[in-house]
Formats: structure tokens, C-alpha cells, sequence
């Protein structure tokens, strides 16, 4: 049984089952720090129901809703309840769509006000166009879909759309929010702090209008909110249930002594002090828990060495000087940009940050998760191949030729010719030679090559970038291409806008198709979790035994962060000072969340690096504050000389 305990020293898991249980529904929030286990205790609700409430719901059509941040909680959560059919487990705009999609008419009076109030907003410069996009809108027999992007003339809503509108229907149509709580009795919320505030209040509007018939639960941590979109804090009425988790499973003593520090000095802590876990959390070993203060270098990071030696050595702990493949040690930055010039592909890096206008941050995003249209036949398709040659792995490498290469389409019946093979074969090992490690051919090269050895198909939307590039020429077969016309995905866009959006994917792309190729092999064990390196934001929910990390602020470009000002080396800026007499985040709040999360990955041995230019003044006043780390446990760059191995 959990002994995870709330605020009155009650099970908290048994609060939850007790609200559940009561036949008035009535909301709560469950306020749960790093290591608690929220998502157990989640999963834990939805059993619950199924077990009292479950065949009674399926027999009158009804589910259990459970909404989370991305598609790999979905995946998670759904494993873990054993995909039952009673629950409906989706991300948030997947949840929201499921609502709206059946009230075609009032999807339709969304839009055609939207498309309206762009109007107003626009002007006469692009009215004509919009006033046609009003016109297809009102045809009845237009469907509206969810896509990834917004095209109102074909009846498409993007991810933004249905996230501003579904909300709005749910608060402006008392019968839709009849429908929801008719529909779904139950609606489970996961890291409610990174949810959209119209959906929380949506949901509480819900709550509201049907209350005693309606339960919706809010699991998350307001410490954890990392994405400025987040709702942080979800609060209820006095009718609501607080529960909070307590205890810690996964961060030893020291570990945990730092952590609660950090959110000690936060105004949006949830009230929440954690404490170690069950008999073996407390019995194990205390931990570690070290801040090195360094001088800052900008190109040479030889200093990060000395520290993963001097805790290797003081913590008899090998690991921390050999674990280089990400199994037994992360170092976390601040962003990729700085993970890419440690791990080698800067210049691929820089390629994409230059992308500039409103299309840029997808741009960029999509090159974080390495899912833009450009980077995808390299990274799902021409590394893996390589890699499984690199190998030895030829059967596997010829599987991969068969469901992606153009050459083999006509033999997927029955065997190719021995020489075609055997020509595919001569292309493939020219393609190894190509995307070696250490290759300086330009990445134009390799595309070039595999298309015109008919590896793979060439993606239109390439066309404008990449006619005939490095002197090869393309054959017919090359031609074959796959993806949207490049004028699809801009249809939708105003003339200025489109010309904007070209001209910065002209500029991205002749970056990237210039860069060495050898840098997406670095790019992709990146991505793939095979280097030490990970985000401070992208590892929210994971754990490791070793954690490294590097609070670097000259060297980041982003100004929304600064762990200087965090710990009292920096003066506050006037937008800060003007935020915290608003009552809104300002720099340092934000910083802490972010380094909360950071430090509670640590399952055995936190360290802590921070860069600084004037490091003999910062490590007097670190270790004279009153500061997450005790004087004790800071060190100098003497201690990193007179420990050397």
C-alpha cells in the first residue's frame, strides 16, 4: 500500500478514492512535488473507477477522460491501464476535438467570426482574400477537420485553433458542457500546471454547471510549470479538495534537502515541503549534492572534466568520469544550442535558429524534436540505414531498402535482380562513405545522392532548394516524389506573409544543405537520448542516478532565464521588478521552476556548475546566503586542482 501522504497525514491516494467514491462529484486538485509518483497515483483514480463505476459507465456509452501533455504520456498512460476501452486517454487538443467535431454548426459560427475579427484586425490590405475564405466557409457542405495547420478555405483547424475554440464553445453553450459531463462523468487531468488556462477554465465551468454530477480532477505541480503557456497553480472553489503528495521516492536525503530550498523561496510552492520516502528511501544512502563555482570559458569546457573526475574520485563512483553514452549520467543545459556546440553540430544548430518571422518558431520547434520535413528522410531513413550497414546488419538494411527505396518498388512480390541489388548495394556503401562521422561533404551531397541512386524519393517541397545540386543530375526515377506541394502549406497565408515565410525557409535551407554531414550523426544520437546531453526542459518526468548541471547564463542566448540573478549575483531588471509588483513570473520565478526541475532528476549524485566571470566574488556570497546549497557542499576551482587524478 502507498504511504504517499497528504497534508493531514492521510494516505493521499485514499483522499482521492474517497472523492471518487462520493455520490456528490465535486472537484480537486492533487498538488504532487518531483518523485511522488502523480502519475501512479492517477493511474491508481482511473483503476479505481473501473472497479466500482466501470461496466455501469460502458453500459450506458459513458468513458473516464483522461488528458496529458504529449502523445508519450498518452502512450504510458494507456499501457498502464491496460487500454481499456472505458478510458479515453488523449492529449489535450486530441480531448478538445473529440468535444467539438460533432457540432459542425457551431464550429462553423467559430470560424466564420474568427475569419471576421482577422478582418477588422487586418484591414482592406488582405480583405479580399479572407472575404473568399468566408465564402467557402459558408458552404454547407464544407467539413471541418483538425489538422496540423489552419486552412479555413479547405475546413482545416490547426492545433491553435482548436485549443482557442473548443473552449470558448464549452463556456458560450450550456448544452455542450451538458454533453461533456453527460459524455464524461470523470475527466482526469495530468501536469495540469503545463495546461492551457481556457482548458482549466473551461473544465471549471463544466464543474460549475453541473456540479454533483460532474468530477474533474487536476494532478500536477505548480513548481513544475516550465512552459509559459501553463496554467501553474489550478484552484478550485471552497467546495474543491487540495490533496497533497508529500513524500519523495526517488531523491536521496542531500538531493532532497536542495530541492526543498529551491521551493521554499518560491510564492507559487503549492504549500508543498517534501519528505523522504518509505523505509528504504531513508535507510539508503544520503546522497550527494555539490554547486562548483568556475570561471567562465567560452569555447573550452576541459573544467566539466575535472569536476565529473573529482566526483568520480570522491564518491568512489567510476561512472561519473566514464558514463559518456547518456545510460549512466546527464549533464542538462539550458538549451540545445548549447548542447550542440559540446556534441558538435553547431553549424546544423545555427542553420535552423536563423529562421525568423511567425513561421520561425515552428520552424525551430520542429528542428528541436527532428521532425522538420527536411531532416526526416536522414534521420528516419538514410542514418538508419547506415547504421545498420555500419553494423553488419545486412538483412536489416535491405528490409529498410524495401519499404522506402523507389528502385525495389516494382519487386516488393517478388525478388529483385541480382543487378539491381548488387547497383544498390555500390550506392549504399557510397551512401556510408557520405554520412561517416567525420564527414565534410555538404549535406546537399547526400540528399543528391540518395535521390539520384533512388536510396529514397525526394521530398517537393526540396524542388525550390535542391533542383540539381553538387552536379549530380536527377533521373526520372529520382523524380518520384512524396510530401505536399510547397504551395499547400502557404495557401492559406497572405501574400506578405508567404513572401516572408520563403524567404527565411530559403535561408534555412541553404544553411543546412551546406553543413557538414557528418553533424546529423551527432544531431541524431542527440535526439535519440545516445550523448550525455539533455535540455533542463526536456527532461521533465525522467530520472538518472548522476545529474550535471551547467547554469551558464554569458553563454545563453535566452534572456527569459537567468540562474545569476536566481541566486543574488545579479541585479533584477526594471521589467522584473515591474512583474513582481503585478504579481506576474518574472525572471527569477521562472528560473527556479526550471532548476527545480532540473536538480529533482538526481536518483543518487546531484552536481551543479555555475559559469561566472567573477567566480571568487560568487562563491563568497554563495556560501555566505542562505542558498539551496550549504556552504560545505560549494566549491572553487582550488578544489578542482588540488583533487586532479
Amino acid at each position: 500500500m502507498s504511504t504517499a501522504l497528504g497534508h493531514d497525514g492521510v494516505d493521499a491516494d485514499e483522499q482521492i478514492r474517497a472523492i471518487l467514491q462520493d455520490p456528490v462529484k465535486r472537484g480537486f486538485v492533487v498538488i504532487a512535488g518531483a518523485g511522488s509518483g502523480k502519475t501512479t497515483s492517477l493511474v491508481r483514480a482511473l483503476r479505481h473507477i473501473g472497479r466500482q463505476e466501470g461496466a455501469a459507465l460502458l453500459g450506458q456509452r459513458r468513458q473516464v477522460a483522461c488528458i496529458t501533455y504529449t502523445n508519450a504520456a498518452v502512450e504510458e498512460i494507456t499501457r498502464r491501464v491496460d487500454a481499456d476501452p472505458l478510458f479515453h486517454v488523449s492529449t489535450i487538443h486530441s480531448f478538445l476535438w473529440r468535444l467539438a467535431q460533432p457540432f459542425q454548426g457551431m464550429i462553423r459560427t467559430w470560424v466564420r467570426e474568427d475569419i471576421t475579427r482577422v478582418i477588422d484586425e487586418r484591414g482592406a490590405d488582405d480583405a479580399a482574400k479572407y472575404v473568399e475564405e468566408l465564402k467557402r466557409v459558408d458552404d454547407p457542405s464544407l467539413r471541418f477537420t483538425y489538422q496540423a495547420a489552419r486552412n479555413y478555405g479547405t475546413g482545416a483547424l490547426g492545433h491553435h485553433e482548436v485549443l482557442r475554440m473548443v473552449p470558448e464553445m464549452i463556456m458560450r453553450h450550456e448544452r455542450l458542457a451538458t454533453i461533456v459531463a453527460q459524455s464524461f462523468p470523470y475527466v482526469l487531468v495530468d501536469e495540469s500546471q503545463d495546461t492551457d488556462s481556457r482548458v482549466v477554465e473551461a473544465l471549471r465551468s463544466v464543474e460549475n454547471r453541473e456540479r454533483g454530477r460532474f468530477c474533474v480532477g487536476f494532478f500536477g505541480d505548480p513548481m513544475q510549470r516550465i512552459y509559459l503557456q501553463g496554467t501553474g497553480l489550478v484552484t478550485g472553489d471552497g467546495t474543491w479538495a487540495v490533496i497533497r503528495k508529500r513524500q519523495n521516492w526517488r531523491c536521496p536525503e542531500q538531493v532532497l534537502n536542495v530541492i526543498n530550498r529551491i521551493r521554499s523561496q518560491s510564492p507559487h510552492d503549492g504549500d508543498l515541503q517534501q519528505v523522504l520516502g518509505g523505509d528504504e528511501v531513508r535507510q539508503s544512502h544520503p546522497g550527494y549534492a555539490d554547486l562548483f563555482v568556475l570561471p567562465y570559458q567560452r569555447e573550452d569546457d576541459t573544467q566539466l572534466d575535472q569536476v565529473r573526475d573529482r566526483l568520480a574520485v570522491r564518491q568512489g563512483d567510476v561512472w561519473w568520469s566514464r558514463g559518456r553514452e547518456g545510460e549512466h549520467l546527464k549533464i542538462l543545459v539550458l538549451e540545445h544550442r548549447l548542447a550542440a556546440l559540446r556534441l558538435g553540430f553547431g553549424d546544423l544548430d545555427r542553420a535552423f535558429r536563423q529562421a525568423k518571422g511567425k513561421s520561425g518558431g515552428r520552424l525551430k520547434d520542429d528542428y528541436t524534436e527532428g521532425a522538420h520535413w527536411s531532416l526526416t528522410p536522414v534521420l528516419d531513413r538514410l542514418i538508419p540505414l547506415v547504421e545498420a550497414v555500419e553494423a553488419g546488419h545486412g538483412v536489416n538494411a535491405l528490409a529498410m531498402l524495401r519499404g522506402f527505396s523507389p528502385r525495389l518498388r516494382d519487386f516488393t512480390e517478388g525478388e529483385a535482380p541480382v543487378q539491381v541489388l548488387s547497383e544498390l548495394k555500390a550506392d549504399t556503401d557510397t551512401l556510408v562513405e557520405l554520412l561517416a562521422r567525420t564527414s565534410e561533404k555538404p549535406v546537399a551531397e547526400v540528399l543528391c545522392h540518395a535521390v539520384r541512386s533512388g536510396i529514397i524519393r525526394r521530398d517537393r517541397r526540396m524542388k525550390p532548394h535542391l533542383p540539381d545540386n553538387g552536379g549530380f543530375s536527377l533521373p526520372e526515377r529520382a523524380l518520384e516524389e512524396e510530401g505536399p506541394e510547397p504551395e499547400e502549406e502557404t495557401a492559406h497565408l497572405p501574400e506578405e506573409s508567404k513572401r516572408e515565410r520563403q524567404k527565411s525557409l530559403a535561408n534555412v535551407m541553404r544553411s543546412y544543405l551546406a553543413c557538414p554531414a557528418g553533424q546529423l550523426r551527432a544531431y541524431h544520437d542527440y535526439l535519440r537520448g545516445r550523448s550525455p546531453y539533455g535540455t533542463q526542459h526536456g527532461v521533465k518526468g525522467a530520472e538518472f542516478e548522476r545529474v550535471l548541471v551547467l547554469l551558464e547564463d554569458d553563454r545563453s542566448n535566452w534572456n527569459k532565464y537567468s540562474y545569476e540573478k536566481l541566486l543574488g549575483l545579479r541585479e533584477s531588471s526594471k521589467s522584473d521588478r515591474q512583474n513582481l509588483e503585478q504579481d506576474k513570473e518574472d525572471t527569477q520565478e521562472r528560473t527556479r521552476k526550471l532548476f527545480y526541475v532540473a536538480c529533482s532528476r538526481a536518483t543518487r549524485s546531484l552536481a551543479v556548475v555555475l559559469f561566472t566571470k567573477d567566480p571568487d566574488t560568487a562563491l563568497r556570497r554563495l556560501r555566505e546566503s542562505d542558498g539551496p546549497f550549504p556552504a560545505g557542499s560549494i566549491h572553487g576551482i582550488e578544489d578542482l586542482v588540488t583533487h586532479q587524478v
